[in-house]
């Protein structure tokens, strides 16, 4: 009696899944060797489009020409003034000793030198805070910068000179150590900022003399003086002084008739040179400092150069996280900001308000279990995304997250107050990251494809490939990308526009467009789909992992391009990802001769035949080995590669064919 043949359709094909065993797997997943793929809408397994340089010509550095890198992007937005103006901002690192901002106002086409950063900064990877319409700009080794889409200036700004303070013998009301600072007012009532503060000075029921240099300012038509209290470093306002020109005055005002007054909110201090920046609750955070690596400085409300930092600081760290590192922040995540550093996460909560002395700041380290290796790995996720846990299980999530790679080499989702691994997919890819490399680890949110993306080194310094998840189907697969950084941005034709930098200061500054062309820079890439181990089912349709089968043939539609040759290889069901299959075939695209709406053939001048490709294309596979037998095996797996075609494809749907041999495959017991 002839073996019934089985048939078994595949009509979804989602990502890679490296870290579940491939017989808890559904068999739309492959357990590895899939590469520059992506999942479209349809839910077919689509090869990706190329990248091309947006600027035609590398930039070299304001000074030597030197070649560069670009470092980082950042796409500035500014709103003023009644129409938006669009830059996206670069750095460009030459790695010896040039360290550069560019802007270019034509998506990357051409650059225009804004300032040098200095030697200090080369390698470092800068952050970016945009508040309003001021962009700054922080790196840890140097002063903050400040671009505000035309010029770029040095944060902070001009202040009076210290006011001198002078215990008096006169007795008086004052009783402690007292702080002050001197705010010029001009004609139309507005504050200047705040003077530096005043020497401290000690008073036992004492009076106390305070003196200032007149603000050469014409506009200022006096000064309010502002005083800690005797036990505190709040500031508070004590009397308004007339005149532009009278700068002493005398203080005789006990303390607890200051404090339900103005608290100052114009301190005027430049920000700390800090590594990392984040806006919240209507300040800029400044975090970590080579002196202090766990601190963070908030600036005053809505003027983020301006900064207390004496008094205006909050240290993330415990008993258990002593010498930890702040690697970035992030603001405005459900009501609170959040504090990454390398082995724990932290969240600071309330509105900066002075209540007798006390800001009501409050910093909660969370449950989560390990930090992450930079804030540029840190995107915000939205509810519903989706992904597999260890187990194989889909699981949704309710609310909005973050998503972030850790220094334990996987990427994590986080609440709030707890973190869950999500990246068992991509677990022997994720195993080959260079840790002494961490802080260069990126991502961007492909928001039009619901894709992130995390750019990871691996033997180099320098990020050379990415991991990608696409949250609407909860999948992930490898890309040969080799970016320094990446940004989604608007411009005057496209919601979201995707630019990458280039890493290698041997391939020079260049701003590349994602999603554009077949190639990678003119070079052409392969794309390959691989499936899971394929054991067919048994009549109740569960897999059938102890019967033999006679694998017979495979029916594969394509969508195709014209110039696209595909490779359909297969191989026995326990072979590794990048094993050479014991057979394959090529597939090129079926063929149609052109003709008119009648019927009638067209023909050009030389009398031939034109023909196009059809969209789609079908063919057959015979899965015979070498000797021109069917493979006989329990599984099978089928790997299909473009061998780096130029043209785009993907893969609609194929059909199996098999046999279940008679009886149960013996044991060797």
């Amino acid at each position: 009696m002839a073996v019934p043949l089985q048939l078994q359709l595949f009509d979804a094909f989602l990502g890679t899944q490296e870290g579940i065993h491939s017989v808890l797997l559904p068999d739309v997943f492959s357990s590895g060797g899939s590469r520059n793929l992506w999942i479209d809408k349809y839910g077919r397994a689509k090869r990706i489009l190329g990248y091309a340089k947006q600027n035609s010509s590398a930039v070299t550095t304001d000074t030597g020409g030197s070649a560069t890198m670009l470092r980082a992007l950042f796409p500035y937005r500014k709103t003023s003034g009644g129409s938006v103006t669009r830059q996206l901002v670069g750095v460009f690192d030459d790695a010896v000793n040039e360290y550069e901002v560019w802007t270019s106002t034509d998506d990357g086409a051409t650059w225009t030198f804004r300032g040098d950063l200095g030697a200090g900064c080369v390698g470092q990877v800068p952050c970016f805070t945009q508040f309003g319409d001021l962009l700054l700009i922080s790196c840890g080794k140097t002063t903050v910068r400040v671009w505000d889409g035309s010029s770029l200036a040095v944060a902070g700004s001009t202040q009076l000179a210290a006011p001198t303070a002078t215990v008096q013998s006169s007795a008086g009301l004052l009783l402690g150590t007292y702080r002050y600072r001197v705010v010029p007012i001009k004609t139309d009532g507005t504050r200047k900022l705040a003077s530096i503060t005043s020497n401290a000075e000690t008073s036992q029921y004492k009076q106390i003399s305070l003196a200032w240099t007149a603000d050469s300012d014409a506009t200022v038509t006096g000064y309010e003086i502002y005083r800690t209290s005797g036990t505190g470093l709040v500031y508070y306002f004590t009397t308004y002084i007339e005149g532009r020109t009278t700068v002493a005055w005398t203080d005789n005002i006990e303390d607890l008739t200051i404090l339900e007054n103005r608290v100052l909110e114009e301190h005027g201090d430049a920000p700390p040179e800090a590594y990392y920046s984040m806006a919240h609750k209507q300040r800029v955070w400044y975090l970590r400092t080579d002196a202090d690596p766990q601190a963070g400085w908030y600036s005053d409300p809505g003027d983020p150069d301006s900064v207390w930092k004496d008094a205006n600081i909050i240290r993330f760290t415990d008993a258990e996280t002593m010498g930890d590192v702040i690697v970035g922040g992030l603001g405005n995540f459900e009501g609170t900001g959040v504090i990454f550093q390398e082995r724990s996460i932290w969240t600071i909560s309330g509105t900066g308000q002075v209540i007798g002395n006390i800001v009501d700041w409050t910093r909660t380290r969370t449950n989560a279990q390990t930090g992450s290796v930079s804030i540029r790995s840190v995107v915000r996720v939205p509810a519903g995304a989706k992904y597999f846990d260890a187990k194989g299980q889909e699981v949704t999530t309710n609310v909005v997250t973050l998503a972030f790679f850790t220094p334990l080499g996987d990427i994590r989702l986080f609440d709030g107050d707890n973190d869950v691994q999500i990246s068992h997919p991509v677990k022997t890819t994720l195993a080959s990251f260079n840790y002494s490399a961490r802080n260069k680890i990126h991502a961007f949110h492909d928001t039009a494809r619901t894709e992130i993306s995390w750019f990871i080194p691996t033997s180099g310094g320098e990020c050379s490939i990415a991991v990608v998840w696409n949250y609407r189907w909860g999948v992930w697969y490898a890309r040969d990308w080799p970016f320094a950084c990446a940004a989604e941005m608007d411009s005057a034709t496209t919601a979201a526009l995707i630019l990458a930098g280039e890493a290698q200061t041997s391939k020079g500054g260049f701003c590349y467009r994602l999603w554009t062309g077949n190639s990678f820079d003119g070079s052409a890439f392969a794309a390959q789909w691989m499936t899971k181990t394929l054991l067919g089912a048994n009549d109740q349709g569960q897999p059938a992992a102890n019967l033999t089968k006679r694998w017979r043939f495979g029916d594969f539609l394509f969508e195709t391009e014209q110039n696209v040759t595909l490779t359909v290889e297969w191989m026995p069901g326990n072979s590794p990802d990048n094993v050479a299959g014991i057979g394959s075939t090529t597939i090129s695209p079926s063929a149609a001769g052109m003709i008119t709406s009648n019927g009638d053939r067209i023909l050009t001048l030389t009398g031939d035949h034109p023909v196009v490709a059809s969209s789609s294309s079908m063919c057959r596979a015979e899965f015979k080995q070498s000797n021109g037998r069917f493979l006989h095996d329990e599984g099978m797996r089928i790997r299909i590669g473009d061998n780096a075609a130029l043209g785009s494809w993907s893969l609609e749907s194929f059909t199996l064919g098999y046999q279940l041999l008679p009886g149960i495959k013996r044991l060797n017991l």
